[in-house]
């Protein structure tokens, strides 16, 4: 009994030293895990309070919505008690506490200069908010802030590696005191074993063996903390050996928590990419599980639809994200309910759940474990993890905490998104017109890559007889998408024209009645002040025509129209034209047309005036002294032979426009012709315009067989050529009649309005003149008075300034919004003298309103003139085919819609 005595008493010494031992190992592991990780998280909330009350601010600042204080009222009443917390469990560390309360003071210091700029922005003092955003002490007080949270984050890791030094130290003076005392019970149950049986002494060599293993060096501690005793007994020494194994497995369990969220929390602290810690969780926990399969969903609670969505998956064979589903609803399948219910699940799986496989083989997994991922009680993502076996306890346990740890990470990286895209948002406002601009030049670029592509095909399909079938098929397809790209494209300018053409009606019709002051009651300065408005309408308008023209030239669908051109007679109308210019600039313009020019030039008349005009107004614009020039000429046949071999013979006669002006540089006379280019910026901001003259220009010249050359230099001027043949055998071939403006191709319709302001410009400063004679004015439109005309329009603006129009002409004009209003008032009122129908209106359209007209007995009869602001062909050809009467676009030519109105009064008779 002494032996057994002696042999208890040195188990009981070292059993109380090992669980001494051990209980300062596990005190300092928990003081690590709980005590680092809650420094790190309250570090973390403290900035998401400042983060939440900045973006708050900012976002009350800029629109003024009270609702944006909200994020900054909860990070002011949270961030001070977190600030205490955190102050509490750093209270043994003064550096810390110091740099706690340094970031305090900045926090402080924000909060004084940002609370004053909130309360100007509620007292309407916008002056106030200016001023604080040209200084912006705020935004530096901000960025102060991140690297003083930065600093701290970064002594607190600094700490947790020492005190995870301290840790292994304590785990080799835990290995030498045990191995100390193991020796000494060794020694003594040696004297003594000849008196014990073997049974007893190898069971306790056992027990020895294994607590001499949990003293083992770090790598191999959990390698050693899985070995259990063997139990051959069955005394008070086998009750031994199972306290022990027990012992063993919950240590081993804790110390494997510990270790991985250790890591688990180091990983995630730097996280800035969600897809990127999505992955790296899903990882990392597999792995720790020995888990072949796992998946993560994630559901933003910032979306107002949240979904669980696929963000990251897993699997031993890499077939994880073909097996996984995208998306689940909250309530949906195993994953929508562990969301919904917060709660984590495991489950027992059929075999035809999923398959896992590998090189050798596949299998399915047995056991299904679902953790939701949360924080503050919001469900922020579901962790699936598969496994072949069932899931012990302590690896529960860690995917429970995993989940907590990964929901504050998520949380943080949402809180970032959203600042992200509030500030990408805020750029984009900023940025809208110019990406419309570059959409539209990237189209015109895509069209030329797909027609060069189309190209290419077509010689590989000559040269390679064998592969014809495939390359017709291949062709087949280019087209297809060039002629989806075409369309994409002219419904893009239909649109544009619509949006931009609506508020230019208004502008351009109102404008005029204001410069005609039809009441007297405008100075000459106010009417000066709205021609000037109407003239910038008009110019922004051509603006339109132009990218319209530039879009239908490269594309095409430009026909060209040949006629005889009367030479004496073209130099001097264009002379006439620019005569005014150069006048009002002190300019000298003289013009030079040679005897040999011949007196009759085939070509297209609308597109030669159109290309003269842009070239001398370019020489106009950009010659500020000095003057321009316009000679015309005859060019010899041996030149005209070298300039256009493709002319075939025929005459080719020369326009040279020549200036004094700033002049070009050699290295950028090519960029130029470019569409949107000029020389260089700095004559963009001195001269204006669109850089779109000399393109449309060089694209009309080759549409009329000709070319444009350039001569220029730096301050001596410019002298732009251009050559046009003489298309005799096309005119020939066309019967030798010029076309009316509703025989030209459809896309040349797309800018009918530029001719119909033309043709009605004469009218309308005949109308200026009469309104400058007399204060009280005369309707020029008496077949108007008395006529009552139905104006249906979606646009107050359009109905305001086309209603003053009509009625000062002595009309009564009834308005409806849409479609079903106007049907309505043609039931009420039979004495509907005309209709002007816009065509998209809600509710319903202006072409379901003249198809429901024209199909009723009563109204079958009455005019319907369509108004629309998209000015493509097929527009027009939509109106009429709908049942319009005529057809005009927008900005309207209110004379020219006084004229279609007269021309189809007749036409309705009067009740």
């Amino acid at each position: 009994m002494a032996g057994y005595a002696v042999i208890l008493i040195c188990l009981a010494i070292s059993i109380f030293v090992v669980f001494n031992q051990l209980d300062k190992v596990q005190q300092e592991t928990n003081y690590i895990t709980s005590h680092d990780i809650e420094v790190h998280n309250l570090t973390n909330k403290i900035e998401k309070n400042v983060l939440d009350m900045e973006t708050g601010q900012r976002g009350f600042i800029v629109t003024g919505e009270d609702n944006y204080l909200e994020p900054y009222r909860n990070g002011f009443s949270q961030w001070q008690t977190n600030y205490d917390s955190l102050m509490a469990l750093i209270s043994d560390n003064p550096l810390q506490m110091k740099t706690l309360e340094s970031i305090r003071s900045v926090i402080e210091e924000w909060l004084a200069i940002t609370m004053p700029v909130i309360d100007s922005k509620q007292d309407g003092d916008e002056e106030a908010v200016r001023k604080f955003y040209v200084i912006d002490r705020g935004k530096q007080d901000m960025d102060k802030l991140r690297g003083m949270f930065e600093g701290f984050r970064s002594t607190e890791k600094t700490l947790t590696a020492k005190r995870l030094a301290n840790l292994e130290e304590g785990n080799s003076m835990l290995r030498t005191t045990l191995l100390s005392l193991f020796g000494l019970s060794i020694f003594l149950s040696a004297l003594i074993g000849w008196l014990l049986s073997r049974s007893i002494v190898r069971t306790i060599r056992n027990v020895t063996d294994c607590l001499e293993g949990m003293s083992g060096e770090s790598e191999q501690s959990a390698a050693d903390l899985s070995i259990r005793v063997p139990i051959s007994t069955s005394d008070e020494v086998a009750d031994l050996a199972a306290e022990t194994n027990k012992l063993l497995e919950k240590l081993e369990g804790e110390s494997w928590i510990q270790r991985y969220s250790v890591e688990l929390g180091s990983r995630l602290q730097g996280a800035e990419n969600l897809n990127e810690t999505a992955d790296m969780v899903v990882r990392y926990i597999a792995e720790a599980l020995k888990a072949p399969y796992g998946a993560l969903y994630i559901s933003n609670p910032q979306h107002s639809r949240a979904k669980l969505t696929l963000a990251a998956s897993v699997s031993g064979s890499g077939s994880g994200l073909e097996e996984a589903s995208a998306s689940f609803g909250f309530g949906e399948g195993l994953v929508g309910r562990t969301a919904a219910e917060k709660l984590k699940r495991s489950y027992t799986v059929p075999e035809t759940y999923i398959r896992i496989s590998s090189g050798l083989g596949s299998a399915p997994p047995s056991h299904l474990l679902l953790v939701p991922v949360l924080f503050e009680g919001k469900t922020l993502g579901v962790l699936e993890l598969a496994s072949f076996k069932p899931f012990e306890h302590h690896l529960e346990t860690f995917a429970e905490k995993a989940a907590d740890m990964l929901g504050s990470a998520l949380n943080r990286l949402f809180t970032q998104m959203q600042i992200q895209s509030l500030l990408r948002e805020s750029q984009a406002m900023t940025e809208e017109l110019q990406v419309q601009t570059e959409e539209l030049q990237t189209q015109q670029e895509e069209l030329s890559a797909s027609n060069e592509q189309l190209g290419r095909q077509f010689v590989l399909s000559e040269e390679k007889n064998d592969e014809l079938s495939q390359i017709q098929e291949e062709l087949k397809q280019y087209s297809e998408r060039l002629e989806q790209t075409s369309r994409y494209k002219s419904e893009f300018l239909g649109n544009m024209s619509h949006e931009l053409r609506t508020p230019l009606n208004s502008m351009l019709i109102l404008s005029e009645m204001l410069a005609e002051n039809p009441a007297g009651n405008l100075s000459e300065k106010e009417e000066e002040f709205a021609r000037v408005i109407h003239s910038a309408g008009e110019d922004l308008l051509d603006l339109i025509n132009d990218i319209l023209d530039l879009t239908k030239i490269e594309a095409g669908r430009m026909d060209l129209h040949v006629d005889a051109i009367n030479m004496s007679e073209l130099p001097e109308s264009v002379f006439s034209g620019f005569s005014g210019i150069a006048h009002k600039h002190q300019l000298d313009f003289k013009m030079n047309c040679g005897e040999d020019v011949p007196a009759t030039l085939y070509t297209d008349e609308r597109k030669l005036r159109q290309i003269l005009k842009n070239l001398l107004s370019n020489a106009f614009k950009f010659t500020p002294q000095g003057g321009v020039s316009l000679e015309i000429a005859l060019v010899p046949a041996e030149e005209a032979a070298k300039l256009l071999p493709q002319a075939g013979g025929e005459k080719i006669v020369s326009f040279k426009i020549s200036d004094t002006g700033i002049g070009i540089d050699p290295s950028k006379q090519e960029v130029i012709f470019d569409a949107f280019q000029q020389a260089d910026g700095t004559t963009s901001r001195q001269f204006g315009g669109t850089g779109l003259g000399l393109s449309i220009s060089r694209e009309l010249a080759g549409l009329l067989r000709g070319l444009i050359t350039l001569d220029s230099s730096p301050g001596a001027g410019s002298a732009f050529t251009l050559y046009v043949p003489s298309l005799s055998s096309l005119a020939n071939a066309e019967g030798g009649t010029k076309q009316s403006a509703e025989a030209e191709s459809p896309s040349f319709q797309a800018t009918p309005e530029r001719r119909d302001r033309e043709r009605s410009s004469a009218t309308a400063e005949a109308a200026k003149q009469q309104a400058a004679a007399s204060s009280d004015r005369i309707p020029s439109h008496p077949a108007l008075a008395g006529r009552l005309i139905l104006l249906v329009d979606d646009d107050i603006r359009n109905v305001y300034s086309l209603s003053n129009a009509l009625e000062i002409e002595g009309a009564e004009v009834l308005t409806a919004n849409n479609g079903e209003e106007a049907l309505q008032l043609l039931d009420e009122r039979e004495d509907i003298d005309v209709v002007l129908m816009d065509m998209m209106m809600p509710v319903m359209d202006g072409y379901e309103a003249t198809r429901r007209i024209r199909e009723h007995p009563l109204y079958r009869d009455i005019p319907v003139i369509a108004l629309t602001a998209k000015a493509m062909m097929q527009d027009r050809d939509l109106c009429l085919a709908a049942g319009a009467s005529d057809y005009i676009s927008k900005p309207i030519a209110i004379e020219q819609l006084y004229s279609l109105i007269e021309v189809w009064m007749p036409k309705k008779k009067r009740v």
